[in-house]
């Protein structure tokens, strides 16, 4: 049951896909054209049909595994919804976000009073269709809690989590290696170092880039005439896209993320706090380049669109009356906001190995609550969090005792 209601989630994906292209690229066909619209709600509809026949079946075998007390099978069944569905959910949200748009820009009385009817029954959709794919995450928990395998807290944390949007998955991810460690299961180690597998590769071109731009910005090519100035450009241009690339990787796409999550969250199990030390400490160094390189880029990015007022009126409008600054501001702040919250989103995914090694330092009395508050925000902020990291993971941490079972205080 749990492959054939993954089969619907992939087909939806591809009808998302599909939504989303013919709304944004008018390919492979013209979705915003005379009746296109409700003949992509007609599909979707029926897509939705299928899909909660196949949502019933599911919570019958969920049902069904847990009474056989089955919990192999139930926590395969859960990782593997979840993870399927992440794809569709995430294409719903975009091919959605832009049917409001369509609709909402349309509207008579120009109020987009039809775009938010829509969005409402968007959402209302989406939270029926995301509900079924925690069935067996939910049956995973009953059947531990029966045990006495877990403790209410977690019980509870994690049971209120499948119902919510975004944050079912996590704790997905959470119960399902919870479910692992009391199976006796040893997770394979090579998914703990993509996250920094991937900073390095990108912190790599960084270098490389930062060393062009330093060559660039230190010779003078009246001296050096016979410099390659036009190929050096060229270079520079092309490796700055490596930023975009790790944008990509790290939020975009959202697997590396969610990888990085799971192998945080074995390490956590197990009581690895070693391991944790030592993969938090090797991410956030290594990044450091890429992170300067994305910097650089997004400061030339913001003073450029500062200047464009005063270039496009010919040096007439400058910061000379409050007036003009105000405008100027503007242009400003449209540059930055979005450079900021776009490193920002890149930045979090780094701290996951920093906060899970707080985390169990926490559980294992090593550290005041105190303390793990003021780090864990220092986690949150740029600069600040390379700082707490080193400074945590110098002091050599007592090892693990090895695999941990939830317990109550899970």
């Amino acid at each position: 049951m749990a492959k054939m209601l993954s089969g619907i989630l992939a087909a939806g994906a591809v009808l998302m896909a599909l939504v989303a292209l013919g709304i944004g690229l008018h390919w492979p066909y013209r979705i915003d054209g005379p009746g296109a619209l409700s003949a992509a709600f007609s599909a979707f509809s029926g897509w939705l049909v299928i899909y909660l026949v196949g949502a019933i079946l599911v919570v019958v075998d969920a049902v069904r595994l847990a009474r056989r007390r089955d919990l192999d099978a139930l926590q395969r069944s859960a990782n593997l919804v979840k993870l399927v569905a992440v794809p569709f959910f995430v294409l719903n949200f975009v091919a959605f976000a832009e049917s409001v748009l369509v609709v909402g820009s349309g509207d008579g009385d120009h109020l987009g009073i039809d775009g938010l009817l829509l969005a409402l029954l968007v959402v209302f959709l989406t939270y029926v269709a995301m509900l079924p794919t925690s069935a067996y995450g939910v049956a995973v928990l009953v059947l531990l809690r029966k045990d006495g395998r877990i403790g209410r807290t977690f019980f509870g944390v994690n049971m209120l989590l499948h119902v919510l949007f975004v944050v079912d998955v996590l704790s997905s991810i959470v119960v399902v290696e919870v479910a692992r460690s009391i199976l006796g299961r040893r997770p394979p180690a090579r998914s703990r170092n993509l996250l920094p597998g991937v900073l390095a590769t990108g912190s790599a071109v960084a270098l490389v880039w930062l060393a062009l731009v330093a060559t660039f910005a230190v010779l003078h090519y009246d001296e050096y005439p016979t410099l390659p100035r036009g190929f050096l450009m060229s270079c520079i241009w092309l490796l700055g896209y490596g930023v975009f690339v790790e944008f990509l990787l790290l939020v975009v796409v959202p697997v590396v993320p969610l990888v990085t999550f799971r192998a945080a969250v074995r390490l956590f199990v197990q009581s690895d706090t070693e391991t944790l030390a030592r993969t938090a400490r090797t991410v956030k160094l290594v990044m450091i380049p890429l992170f300067l390189q994305n910097f650089i880029l997004c400061a030339a990015v913001v003073y450029a669109v500062t200047i464009l007022p005063i270039a496009l009126t010919g040096g007439r409008i400058g910061p000379s009356t409050g007036t003009a600054v105000a405008f100027i501001g503007a242009f400003t702040l449209t540059g930055l906001i979005p450079a900021v919250i776009g490193t920002y989103l890149m930045l979090l995914p780094t701290s996951i190995y920093s906060i899970t090694y707080l985390t169990l330092r926490l559980r294992h009395h090593t550290i005041t609550p105190r303390s793990y508050l003021l780090h864990t925000l220092l986690q949150l902020l740029f600069v600040t969090d390379i700082i707490s990291t080193v400074a945590l993971t110098q002091k050599p941490q007592p090892r693990g005792s090895g695999q941990a079972v939830a317990g109550s205080n899970s």
